[in-house]
């Protein structure tokens, strides 16, 4: 049932409880659907590209712009106060100026960012220029998240994505010559077909960039995508064992240019705050916009992904609420702490979710998927919490993966 948020947050000792937030603002639009990408299997095509002069945009970007009036004063009133911010989708660098001004500028008047201590966009190369990366750093972003994924013009071709490697490496440039000096770029090994030698020429490229932040996702096989279905049609084939290597083999060469591995696809220094957040439960969250989700005073509210155009009507409402406690929501939490070398806090996910972590992990469905992982890596149980043997994280993410256990509910990060 639609809702909104909760109206009123104590401490235990009844006064106002005030607390860092994260704020994510989901922009559900791209140039291209991506084969491999199971973010916006659920967002009709149409409605991804639609342009800036498109009415249904223009409405979505103004939902947004009531969204963050309408729930910014009880946000205040509750005592949050925001620490992270990130921009993704679909993708963020696709706003024009005046859509990028319209968004920051409502943050901007109904939120205090000036306790920022990180705030992301992600972008892709296609659609970054040197005026746009200038103003999200006038706009407050201290960090950039590129999808580059490959550094291979057959490869991005193959894989449905409409940059070439040439615009990735200048996309990396011109958001250092901007002055972003904290840069991420996504990459991703293990598809199908895709031997040692690609893996190492995409890393060995990848390191000679000024970025100081490596995510590297393993391919994920999951239903609804384009990849899946070639490969369904016997379009190539998953091998675990050879997705096992390569994610192995691109971690060994980042160690040894320095890029320490500090979760299951994630390599560098700083860490990324709003991945911290998302996977480790460190702070509650608030998503903006159709598609995102929002942790909140131990509920869990949703805006469902590909409803752009209810959202657009009714951007005060959520399309969902649910306790924080549920077991699925358990399933998700976990598995996504499971990839960290932290793995999930006792005390955290108590604090987050009002339930202890000993008896989430009692639910029958918890208790299976732990079993099944614990088939596939060295679970650890003590006072502390929950987490996987350093040594077994990949190995475990990987093969659970290839049996569509990791459910796709998380938002992006990176």
């Amino acid at each position: 049932m639609p809702t909104t948020l909760p109206q009123t947050l104590r401490g235990s000792d009844g006064a106002l409880a005030e607390q860092p937030l994260l704020i994510y603002v989901n922009v559900p639009f791209c140039n291209s659907k991506c084969h491999f990408c199971d973010w916006v299997t659920e967002v009709p095509l149409a409605d991804l590209r639609l342009t800036p002069d498109s009415s249904p945009r223009r409405r979505y970007v103004a939902a947004l712009v009531k969204q963050i009036e309408t729930h910014a004063p009880t946000l205040g009133g509750l005592g949050y106060r925001p620490e992270v911010m990130y921009w993704g989708g679909g993708t963020a660098s696709i706003l024009t100026v005046e859509e990028i001004e319209a968004v920051a500028g409502a943050l901007a008047a109904r939120f205090d960012l000036g306790g920022l201590v990180e705030a992301t966009i992600e972008g892709s190369p296609e659609s970054m220029d040197p005026g746009k990366l200038k103003l999200f750093r006038a706009a407050g972003f201290n960090r950039i998240s590129i999808g580059v994924q490959a550094f291979d013009d057959a490869r991005l071709r193959r894989i449905g994505r409409v940059h070439t490697a040439e615009q990735a490496e200048r996309a990396v440039r011109m958001a250092a010559g901007a002055g972003f000096d904290n840069i991420n770029i996504d990459l991703i090994v293990g598809f199908p077909g895709q031997g040692a030698d690609e893996v190492s020429r995409t890393v060995q490229h990848a390191v000679t960039l000024p970025v100081n932040h490596f995510s590297v996702y393993p391919y994920r096989p999951t239903g609804g995508t384009v990849m899946r279905r070639q490969v369904g049609r016997g379009m190539g084939r998953i091998d675990v064992a050879e997705q096992l290597r390569s994610y192995d083999h691109a971690r060994d060469l980042l160690a040894r240019y320095g890029f320490e591995e500090y979760a299951t696809a994630y390599f560098g220094a700083p860490r990324c705050e709003s991945d911290e957040v998302y996977y480790k439960l460190t702070m509650d969250w608030i998503g903006f916009g159709s598609g995102a989700n929002s942790l909140v005073g131990t509920r869990f509210l949703l805006n469902d992904r590909g409803g752009l155009h209810r959202f657009s009507t009714a951007p005060h409402r959520f399309d969902s609420d649910t306790p924080a406690s549920a077991p699925h929501l358990t399933r998700h939490f976990l598995a996504q702490a499971l990839t960290t070398v932290d793995g999930m806090d006792a005390r955290t996910f108590q604090l987050r979710t009002g339930r202890s972590l000993r008896a989430a992990c009692e639910e029958p469905a918890v208790r299976r998927m732990l079993e099944q992982i614990n088939r596939r890596g060295r679970l650890i149980v003590d006072s502390r919490g929950i987490r996987l043997h350093r040594d077994d994280m990949a190995s475990a993410y990987i093969t659970m993966n290839s049996v569509d256990l990791y459910a796709a509910t998380e938002q992006p990060g990176g």
